[in-house]
């Protein structure tokens, strides 16, 4: 009888990093002759950012244009075309929720084994504000996770 076939998944966002993630997350689908689930999760945007006694001060963002959930499809697909060329097994995943709360639960109805992220290397100040999804990840997650650095070759 032939075993369920490892499913790893790695989320992208579109960054200038985005196609190492993909290509570190190939590598790993390769070595484990896994089946590749390429997700990318937008995020709601709230008018407006409650920050305690201060709000007044903080000028909220201007809320941006909700993407085009096809065009999100069409470029998942796009980073998805080569990697099927070389036999690989891809699929590709779009939603808008919270995405530390979607890639945990995509994790999880996809029975993946690895989570793959990349790091934006952003400095600690912006940690502090806006916490971070890969730190995230790597707290509440129930199976390895894997994260591709911005720097370096």
């Amino acid at each position: 009888m032939l075993g369920l076939m490892k499913t790893i998944l790695a989320a992208v966002d579109f960054s200038q990093i985005t196609q190492k993630v993909v290509d570190g997350a190939s590598l790993f689908a390769e070595a484990m002759q896994a089946k590749l689930v390429l997700l990318n999760v937008w995020e709601p945007i709230a008018s407006y950012m409650p920050v305690g006694a201060a709000m007044d001060v903080i000028t909220a963002p201007v809320p941006v244009e909700p993407p085009d959930l096809n065009l999100v499809k069409e470029r998942l697909e796009q980073l998805a075309a080569p990697l099927r060329n070389k036999g690989l097994t891809v699929e590709t995943l779009v939603s808008t929720a919270l995405p530390v709360e979607e890639i945990l639960n995509q994790s999880k109805l996809l029975g993946a084994s690895i989570i793959i992220l990349g790091s934006h290397g952003h400095g600690a100040l912006f940690q502090l504000f806006s916490g971070s999804v890969v730190t995230s990840v790597l707290h509440k997650s129930t199976i390895p996770v894997t994260v591709i650095p911005v720097h370096g070759n």
